[in-house]
């Protein structure tokens, strides 16, 4: 969150941001639904909605600050002479600015979360899948820490809400001590959330709209580090809250619609329309020569092993057995199957014949087919 929003565009590009957001909230739960209905959603499912309540709450908080702004960035003439009731609506920007962080915290690292969740079902099976719950356990241990440094660094915590006397720099809602760490581990995290696919996306095999697909949900990954970036950025060496407040939403956007837009993807389907798509069914195999395609329960030992298959990874995984091990990410465009990427595995399948066995099987058949064509009736 940023300082203050006095011109009306700013606060209006602050709600028509949280509009869009809201509905690509809306519209991944929908799809969701329609998949797998109500008894398939996963964690990140239910994830999303205090998400939604986290981003909401954060631009209401936003629209407050605008107008009754903190107790940062206050000349000592100006904070000496100021009414009371002016003490009092900056006291309330204050309260509200720090509001604003633990739901942007609560927003942003919820959707980081969502993310990894969504990875696991779409890795399941592959070697990246290991780093995924010590990528979670990353994440949740970044955002408890940044919740106690908001709630440990100034002290008494009162006084981040005092406007006279100066309450110093560390009881300050702007505050370095919460910009720069909640900065550095917003973007280690970005970035290790990013790598985690990157092995396997470097192997794909997807048509040029699918990849510039892709690279279009990277290059808005990227934005968000650079608008994080800004946002310290202006309020550090600038002192202009509202574009710092900006680029906060802007941030908070591109995050829910990165968070959200492998989701909604079948939602553009002409199947999903079509009632193509059954929650639980499962694809037939198929051999061709070598590669056999194997999906549902059909998959890896290892994931035969857990019970716990989920719709996108039963129906968008697929295992071949073929030549040259190998996993990589696929576009299926073959009808019947899901309209999203396809993982296969393909691993190597050597078969040794044991000659002598083989030469003590047909010599017991030759015998016992001699005596039945020559025993006396």
């Amino acid at each position: 969150m940023g300082g203050s929003l006095s011109a009306p565009s700013p606060l209006i590009e602050t709600w028509a941001e949280f509009a869009a957001g809201s509905c690509i909230i809306l519209l991944r739960i929908f799809t969701r639904l329609k998949l797998v209905g109500f008894h398939g959603l996963k964690a990140d499912d239910y994830l999303i909605i205090p998400a939604w309540f986290s981003y909401a709450g954060m631009t209401a908080m936003a629209h407050i600050v605008g107008y009754a702004q903190d107790n940062g960035n206050i000349p000592a003439a100006l904070r000496a002479t100021m009414s009371e009731e002016e003490k009092a609506l900056r006291s309330l920007g204050s309260k509200c600015f720090m509001t604003g962080w633990y739901t942007y915290i609560g927003l942003i690292w919820s959707l980081k979360m969502n993310m990894l969740f969504f990875y696991k079902r779409v890795v399941n099976g592959l070697w990246v899948e290991r780093f995924i719950l010590p990528a979670q356990l990353i994440v949740g241990a970044t955002g408890t820490s940044i919740l106690l440094l908001l709630g440990l660094t100034c002290r008494p915590f009162h006084k981040l809400f005092q406007v006279y006397p100066d309450p110093g720099p560390l009881c300050t809602p702007q505050s370095l001590a919460f910009l720069i760490p909640i900065l550095i581990l917003n973007v280690t995290t970005d970035m290790m959330i990013m790598a985690i696919p990157l092995p396997v996306l470097a192997k794909m095999r997807v048509s040029l709209s699918r990849r510039i697909g892709i690279f279009i949900l990277f290059g808005a990954t990227i934005f968000i580090m650079i608008a994080a970036c800004l946002r310290v950025y202006f309020v550090i060496a600038l002192k202009t809250g509202p574009t710092a407040a900006i680029w906060s939403c802007r941030e908070d956007l591109v995050a829910v619609f990165i968070g959200n837009a492998p989701i909604i993807r079948p939602l553009f389907s002409r199947k999903l329309w079509l009632g193509g798509y059954k929650n639980g069914s499962k694809p037939t195999g198929y051999q061709n020569g070598s590669s056999v395609e194997l999906s549902g329960k059909f998959t890896t030992d290892r994931s035969n092993r857990r019970n716990s298959r989920s719709f996108y990874s039963r129906d968008m995984k697929t295992t071949n057995v073929d030549s040259d091990s190998m996993e990589r990410i696929v576009d299926d465009g073959k009808d019947g199957d899901l309209p999203t990427m396809v993982i296969q595995v393909r691993k190597d399948v050597q078969v040794d014949e044991d000659v002598e066995d083989n030469a003590s099987v047909g010599k017991k058949v030759w015998q016992q087919g001699y005596r039945d064509n020559f025993k006396h009736p």
